[in-house]
């Protein structure tokens, strides 16, 4: 061993020590008498990368390959000094070289996987990641990373089994437990996934990463006060960790706590300058989730109107910054606000959207349009039973190939009956940009929306020009405001004359409701409230409480007040328990407004399954349609229960769900156009129900004209030539 190699071997025994300065020193003795001395060049830049001086490592490291390229280390190491420098193009290079001269490099792998993840090849990932743990099984961080890997490309099962090798051979990790929680929050495993969370907690009680996903965790269950003190945490660990800083400020919106909401984005903001989040969400928070009077909520209009527009001056100096995150958050309770929020939502729409040139329809290359419908929501959901389920029903497939993408989570049942009626099924937790790579590969001439306002990857989705034809239906029931939906479809028998100027896409009314009407549920379980009093009459209101206007409280009080011996029965919400309590505190002031006890007639009962709410609406009389944000899968069920609806129509979709539905089945006696008479007819009725065999009568009529509806063909027909049309158009317009 000559000299130098004994310094060197000195030097790396300070190394592993960690004893930089010591390893330092005999790096650079070495240098002063031979500066070109390769091994020493290429270990001083690992000390320098240590110390993240990554572009003095980068030229010593270089040096060392100039003199020796042939040693692997040297370039695996020049990788790992690149890719800290975000210069993930170089660094693939470096890594690639390594592994051309140690084929059997399964670190160099695994950092070429990391670094081709950092460039969104995630393909090229995938294979360096599975050659890496090929080579090195017990490469703990290497199944790991593979986990994440196969989570971003939608394979979930398989993530699964890669994060719980990972956790085999390192099971105190706590990192890697994080990691199998966010896997299992993917897979919809939200318990599993809290139990991950605090197992990672128990390991490393400092890991403020854990407590931020936890409370993610505990917000997909429904607590959100848990959530807010699981981020309050992470917050208390690392005091400038924004993520958790925006959840926080997102929980105390979800809480209702506006005002808190807008205090947390604006530090999130004074933290983070440019986060796009903050800002879009203070917007949002400025217009609150459900306000106490009508004064409260003309100012929170102007509030938002003003953040708005301090949101549209920011983003003009910031170009892209608000659209790279679109579908985070979107203007979804706008609609429960009862004026007219068109110009609003387009100005919101215009921020969000990146509008690009128009692909070329494929309507050349073949007989069949393609047509990719996206969804999250293969489930239970009033938006699979109206509008999704009768799309993949009813599309002709000799005029439409359809791809059906599912961006969330879907029940088995479902699932497997939609994926047997189209072209191609797509479905798993992707990246949103993985989500638009698998839309261009299919290249279709349509994209449909169910909805567009619900659900966060679909938003983002629908805020790219990614076909020729954008649609949108009417899943949430207002424009989307994005400039790259072309087509809103609605219902000829919901919209009223002069809706078009309520949409910034074109609208198109298809006949009837546009939707589908068949029996949503038949099972019944009789419900568990107490029975009703003799002469008493109980009016069902089965809406959110967010959607009730504070403006239409004191309609229930009247017709309380003139209706004798009667019962108001809430439905209270499966989540946001605040808004319920919020809700009864208003009606209780309306009532005793107007001078009446609300324990005589206020009734609040929990949330039910599908069986047992049938058995509630059997047991009502009259069901109050909802002034401000009509129902119509609640209506719908009431009408195929046979319970009478009284319904407010007002001037814009939204409010007029239930009464487009009456006239679908062609009992219009509930449907009333002025607020006098909404209550009219409701203390009507309440006289009807009392006298027994009339009341009766009305219900069977009612249930039978409800349960005759046939499925229209038309409105499905007339789609599909909507959408032909519109692609010819399209080819017309880019040859």
């Amino acid at each position: 061993m000559n000299a130098y190699e004994s310094l060197i071997a000195e030097g790396l025994r300070y190394h592993g020590d960690g004893r930089l300065e010591d390893a330092e020193r005999l790096y650079r003795r070495i240098l002063i008498n031979a500066p070109n001395q390769a091994d020493a060049l290429h270990l001083l830049g690992v000390v320098e990368h240590q110390r993240d001086n990554n572009v003095i490592a980068a030229e010593l490291i270089e040096r060392a390959i100039a003199q020796n390229p042939r040693v692997p280390a040297f370039h695996n190491n020049h990788g790992n000094v690149l890719s800290r420098l975000r210069r993930h193009k170089d660094a693939a290079s470096a890594y690639r070289r390594a592994i051309q001269l140690q084929p059997r490099h399964a670190q160099a792998q695994y950092n070429l996987g990391m670094t081709l993840q950092a460039l969104e090849d995630h393909d090229g990932a995938l294979r360096a990641l599975q050659q890496a743990v090929a080579l090195q099984p017990d490469h703990a961080d290497g199944h790991a990373a593979h986990a994440i890997i196969l989570q971003q490309q939608g394979d979930l099962l398989q993530a699964l089994v890669a994060i719980d090798r990972a956790l085999l051979l390192s099971p105190g990790n706590a990192a890697q437990h994080v990691n199998r929680g966010n896997i299992l929050r993917a897979v919809g495993k939200r318990t599993e996934a809290s139990t991950s969370y605090r197992r990672a907690i128990a390991l490393q009680p400092s890991l403020p990463e854990a407590h931020n996903n936890l409370g993610l965790a505990l917000l997909d269950q429904g607590d959100l006060a848990g959530a807010a003190a699981r981020y309050r945490d992470a917050i208390a660990l690392r005091p400038h960790y924004v993520d958790a800083q925006i959840n926080l400020a997102d929980a105390l919106r979800d809480l209702g706590r506006a005002s808190d909401a807008v205090a947390a984005y604006r530090h999130a903001i004074a933290l983070a300058p440019t986060r796009a989040e903050a800002r879009i969400g203070l917007v949002l928070a400025t217009f609150p989730l459900q306000t106490d009077s009508p004064a409260e909520a003309a100012s929170g209009h102007r509030a938002f109107e003003g953040a708005l527009t301090d949101l549209e001056v920011w983003a003009a100096s910031h170009p892209g910054a608000v659209q790279a995150v679109a579908g985070r958050y979107q203007p979804f309770h706008l609609a429960y606000c009862s004026r007219d929020m068109t110009v609003e939502l387009v100005r919101f729409g215009r921020l969000v959207a990146t509008v690009a040139p128009l692909p070329t329809p494929l309507v050349a290359k073949s007989d069949r349009i393609r047509v990719a419908i996206v969804t999250a929501h293969l489930r239970d959901h009033p938006v699979w039973h109206v509008i999704l389920r009768e799309w993949l029903a009813q599309l002709d497939p000799a005029k439409v190939e359809v791809f059906l993408y599912n961006v969330g989570l879907a029940d088995e049942k479902r699932e497997a009956w939609a994926t047997h009626r189209v072209a191609r099924y797509v479905s798993g937790q992707r990246s949103l940009a993985r989500w638009r790579a698998d839309l261009a590969s299919d290249q279709p001439d349509v994209i449909l929306y169910p909805e567009v306002g619900m659900d966060p990857i679909t938003g983002a989705l629908a805020a790219h020009r990614l076909a020729p034809v954008q649609a949108a239906g009417w899943g949430h029931p207002v424009t989307t405001g994005l400039p790259t939906i072309d087509i809103f479809f609605s219902g000829a028998l919901l919209e009223p004359d002069g809706a078009d100027a309520h949409y910034h896409e074109r609208l198109v009314r298809l006949p009837g409701t546009g939707v589908s009407n068949d029996v949503i549920e038949h099972d019944v379980e009789p419900w568990s409230g107490a029975a009703a009093s003799s002469g008493t009459v109980r009016f069902a209101l089965c809406q959110q409480p967010t959607k009730f206007d504070p403006a239409d409280d004191a309609l229930l009080a009247q017709i309380a007040a003139e209706s004798g011996k009667c019962e108001f029965w809430l439905v209270l919400p499966r989540h946001r328990s605040w808004a319920g309590e919020k809700l009864r505190a208003r009606l209780e002031r309306a009532f005793e407004s107007a001078g009446l006890d609300p324990a005589e007639y206020l009734r609040f009962t929990p949330w039910m399954a599908p069986a047992m709410f049938n058995g509630f609406l059997d047991a009502m009389d009259v069901y109050l349609d909802c002034p401000a944000f009509s129902g119509y899968t609640t209506a719908l069920q009431a009408v195929q229960r046979g319970l009478p609806i009284v319904t407010l129509e007002g001037a814009f979709l939204r409010q007029r769900l239930a009464g487009g539905l009456l006239r679908l089945i062609g009992v219009t006696e509930g449907i009333n156009h002025r607020a006098t008479d909404y209550v009219e007819q409701a203390v009507s009725w309440a006289a009807e129900v009392r006298a027994g065999s009339i009341w009766i009568a009305r219900r069977d009529a009612l249930r039978t004209a409800a349960l005759g509806a046939k499925v229209d063909k038309g409105a499905s027909r007339m789609m599909e030539g909507t959408l032909v049309k519109a692609v010819e158009d399209a080819s017309a317009r880019t040859r």
